[in-house]
Formats: structure tokens, sequence, C-alpha cells
């Protein structure tokens, strides 16, 4: 045996963490001239990095604390960035496109997941149908990864584009309650405990929350009350952590609860304001990035090589979540009487998958819901739907620009 190997993976947490650091620093300067999504860098030098590449770091406690914290922070920023005025604007519009978007990814994944368990390509240790729904809530979630790109060619006010974003809101709520409703599902929790939780306890805990926090921060951000910046910053932490803890006290995960803070303070900070850059740098630089590269460290990209089939099954999910947000856009089309741009700019917005499905699947792992050949599938998917969204996302957004001036 190597030397080098007996020390292999670091334990010492100096040692961990200036590695994961060097990622951290590689992932951007390698993304930039490939064109690629920083997201996706993170995941393969995660996976290089990891247990099952080079294993010179593993998914420790520390890495485990990090990954957590980044979680969170992901859902928290899922909740200060959405555009609420799209649901006031577009309304009914962005409440249809959400429903579409959500059920048919719902039923298409079930489709999916039957199809694949009674053709043996999957194997999984608790209930078929969990682990079929479980799979059709993978496929629901979607990242606005291409909406900055959108915003910076002058299309945010597109209705076409309001959609896709106020819909982002409706189907990451039905994601997270079908998500809550699995975990109890398969932690045998469902019964009047949870029902009472869910339709009694978690409505009155986002009634609280948004009343509460929004007067907090009356006081906090209120420029006559000088209250330092990093204080500012320190009332939102502590916001969605207590906000996450109720949530898990409730037995809801405490992804739910960072959610829920996040809506909470929306209308309290402005995008453009310096707390607000203040938090996405926190987030964005060491906590969402540290949160990537754990779910590269957890993939194992040698089951496409011991196991062929393993192709297949990412073959399937990548198509099926391809076709089910192509169905949505296009359906969504036909009722609002939208041109073919207008289609394509739903679907590249709502075409890439990141946060939530890894969250999703991880649980799904953990809950042995999925083996190794979904979970290293839906790496595969979300690599490729963040791509494609990208590059779809730029010529469309490109073309309707265009139209625009020609209109104008």
């Amino acid at each position: 045996m190597p030397i080098v190997t007996l020390f292999l993976p670091l334990q010492d947490p100096v040692y961990a963490f200036s590695v994961l650091l060097v990622i951290l620093l590689l992932a951007p300067i390698i993304a930039k001239p490939l064109k690629l999504p920083a997201l996706v860098v993170l995941i393969l030098l995660g996976c290089l990095f990891g247990s099952n590449g080079l294993g010179i770091i593993a998914r420790d406690a520390q890495l485990i604390f990090l990954e957590k914290v980044g979680l969170l922070y992901i859902m928290l920023l899922a909740g200060l960035q959405m555009d609420l005025s799209n649901l006031q604007r577009l309304g009914m519009r962005s409440l249809i496109f959400g429903l579409l978007t959500f059920g048919l990814s719902l039923t298409i994944g079930i489709i999916s997941g039957q199809i694949l368990i009674s053709l043996g390509m999957i194997v999984v240790s608790g209930s078929s149908l969990l682990a079929s729904v479980l799979l059709g809530i993978l496929y629901s979630p979607h990242t606005l990864l291409a909406y900055p790109g959108m915003t910076r060619l002058g299309l945010a006010q597109q209705e076409s584009v309001g959609v896709a974003v106020g819909g982002t809101v409706l189907t990451s709520m039905l994601t997270l309650v079908g998500f809550a409703l699995i975990q109890a599902t398969a932690q045998s929790q469902i019964g009047l405990a949870l029902g009472l939780k869910l339709l009694v306890g978690l409505p009155l805990l986002i009634a609280i929350c948004f009343w509460g926090i929004p007067q907090g921060g009356r006081w906090f951000f209120n420029p006559k009350a000088d209250v330092p910046l990093g204080v500012q910053f320190i009332f939102v932490v502590a916001t969605l952590f207590m906000v996450a803890s109720a949530t898990q006290g409730l037995g809801v995960d405490s992804i739910v609860g960072a959610f829920i803070a996040g809506l909470a303070l929306n209308r309290s900070i402005l995008i453009e304001s310096d707390l607000m850059n203040r938090i996405d740098f926190v987030g964005n630089s060491l906590f969402i990035p540290a949160f990537m590269v754990s779910v590269g460290v957890l993939a194992n990209p040698k089951v496409f090589v011991s196991a062929p089939g393993s192709l297949g099954v990412a073959a399937v999910i990548v198509g099926g979540a391809v076709v089910s947000k192509w169905g949505s856009a296009w359906i969504a089309g036909r009722l609002f009487d939208y041109d073919r741009t207008e289609v394509l700019t739903l679907f590249s917005l709502t075409i890439p998958r990141a946060a939530l499905v890894l969250v999703i699947a991880l649980f799904g792992k953990e809950a042995s819901l999925v083996d190794d050949n979904i979970f290293n599938a839906v790496i595969a998917y979300i690599v490729v739907t963040c791509l494609l969204g990208s590059i779809l996302s730029e010529w469309v957004g490109q073309k309707l620009a265009t139209q625009i001036e020609g209109q104008g």
C-alpha cells in the first residue's frame, strides 16, 4: 500500500478544509473558459477529490455541517430572491403554469420510476410506489439558473419570463410539501399527529413568521435605528435557523423553515441593498459551494463503468425530466396563446435542476429509496439540464430581445 494512502482521506479539519477551499477557488477558474455553470464544476471536483475518486476528502462531520448550512442557505436565498410581484401581476397564469410544471413532472416521474423498477434497472429496499413518487418529486422542482441572463437582456418584465418566475414559487412550495409527506411516510410518521402538524401547526407557524419577522425587520432594517450591517446580517441568519428549528420541531424538514424565513424577509430586504449583497456573498462564496462539493463526494461515477446499466437509468431520468418541462411549457403556450419563442422561454427557464433536487436525492439515498444508480443518474441529470438550460436560454433570450426590438 502506498504510504500516501495511509493518510487519506484527510482527518484533520485544518487539512480537509484547506483542500475544500482550494476546490472552491479552482471551480470558477475552471468553469469560466469551459463556459460551464460553477455548480457543475463543484460537483465534478467533489467527485474527483472525494471517497470514490482520489479519496482525499470524505463526507465527515465537518463537511456534513457545512453541507447542512449550505442547504438551509440555498432555501433562504430562494425565498429572498423570489419576485413575489409576479404572483400579483400574472397571478392566474403563474398559478396555472406552476400547477402544470409540478403536476406533469410528478406524473412522468412516477411512471418512469415504475418502469425502471419493473425492469429491474433500479433496486429499492422499501416501497416501490414510494420510491416512484420520490422520483416524481425529483422531476418537479427547477432552478432559475438562467434568470440573471434574462435580466441582463432587459427581459425581466416580459410576460413569459414573469410567468416562469411566478410559477416557480408554487412549484417550489408544492415540491417541499410533497417532500415532507414522503419523509413522514418513509419514517412511518403518517397519522393524526402529522395531519395536525401540517394542517394546523405549519400554517400557524407561517402566519406568525409572516407577521412577526417583518415586525422585527422594521427595527433592524430601519435606517434611523442605525443598526450596524453586521448585526442586520446576524438577525437574518438567526431568523433562518430559528424558523428552520421550528419546522423541524413540527416534524417537517428544516429546509421548509429556511424557505419560509426567506419569504417572510423578502419584502424587508431590497435585492440591491448592501445587506442582500452580504447575504448573497457569504452563501455563494462558502456554504452553498461546500454543499455542492459534498454532493460530489457522495456521488460514485464508477457505477457507470462497473454497471453500464446505470447509463440507461440516467438516460431515462434525463429524458423524462426534459420531456416533462417541455410538455408543461407547450401546454401553457397553447393555453396562453404564446408564440414559439415564448414557449421556449418558459422551457429554458424551467429545465435546469440543482439544489432542491440534490436535497431530495440525498434523502432518498439515506432512506434507501434510491440506489447508487439513481443517485448518480441525478448528478448526470443536474449537469445535463443546467448546461442545456444555460445554452438554450442564452439563444432564446437573444431571439426574444431582437423580436421585441423589432416590434418597437
